[in-house]
């Protein structure tokens, strides 16, 4: 179940309960089952994000498009999906390199630096403005909302899920074996 809090936050709960009762009698690590099932949420919404980037963006090359990635917090408590791509300028409002996936999803808004207008031609038509408003474009929610209600989300944390309980019995029975 995906709920959605705000400014970018998802909040994902999945019953474990079951998987945690057939490991009943086995000594494992929660958290680090915890974890792994995460870590394979991660994976397929990494990929939901980058199959809908085109449909969005328009563009599936650069920096912001290899950037996107998702790690699981060390205590096993939340995945989160990121990018790292900077602009390489220090074009944000307190000095900072521009972080292009943070621009997107915030809007922003393009002044010039030189001169009174923007200028730039589009379809053979010259256009100036004293500014121009990118809207915000979100290109990460929609994607992971719709990832998280899919049957592969499901599928990906069963088997997932269903490999420790493998993983946990085998090496439950090499410790009996000893």
């Amino acid at each position: 179940m995906a709920e959605n809090f705000g400014s970018g936050i998802i909040s994902i709960q999945t019953d474990l309960r079951e998987a945690f009762a057939m490991m009943e009698g086995l000594e494992y690590n929660r958290r680090t089952v915890t974890k792994r099932v995460l870590a394979a949420f991660g994976t397929g919404g990494r990929q939901a994000i980058r199959r809908n980037y085109n449909k969005v963006l328009h563009k599936k090359t650069g920096r912001l498009y290899k950037s996107i990635t998702s790690y699981v917090y060390r205590n096993g408590s939340r995945v989160v999906f990121t990018n790292n791509a900077e602009s390489g300028k220090n074009t944000a409002k307190d000095g900072r390199a521009a972080r292009y996936g943070f621009m997107l999803a915030s809007g922003y808004t393009i002044q010039p630096k030189n001169g009174k207008a923007l200028y730039w031609e589009e379809g053979g038509q010259k256009h100036f403005s004293k500014k121009v408003t990118v809207r915000p474009k979100d290109w990460v929610e929609d994607p992971i909302d719709r990832y998280a209600d899919s049957a592969d989300a499901e599928s990906r944390m069963e088997k997932a899920m269903q490999k420790q309980v493998d993983y946990w019995e085998k090496r439950a029975e090499k410790e009996a074996n000893r």
